[in-house]
């Protein structure tokens, strides 16, 4: 299933970031922050290609927050536009009795 057109624009404009940032941080000579980079980007091509609500779950409760525990919120200000985009999409939990 395709993404839809908010989340696809939202997750391209997170990929082109973060893209940026882990090539900035390379050219620096700081491998290990651009590893961080592209470690919290390198699956969102295949939320994109292979759409589903359960993959854009993952990435907002798992990845992000793992990313800016790395990071640290401060140093992830670049990404809110996108984020905020996705905050009002990502699905609520369903609840479990």
């Amino acid at each position: 299933m395709q993404s839809p057109e908010a989340i696809h624009s939202a997750v391209c404009e997170i990929l082109r970031i973060g893209a940026l940032r882990a090539r900035a941080a390379a050219w620096s000579g700081d491998a290990a922050s651009s590893a961080v980079e592209v470690d919290h980007i390198h699956n969102l091509p295949d939320l994109l290609r292979d759409y589903s609500e359960a993959r854009l779950e993952y990435y907002w409760n798992c990845e992000r927050p793992a990313f800016l525990a790395q990071v640290g919120a401060e140093n992830a200000r670049e990404f809110q536009q996108p984020w905020d985009v996705l905050a009002k999409l990502v699905p609520e939990p369903a609840d479990v009795d």
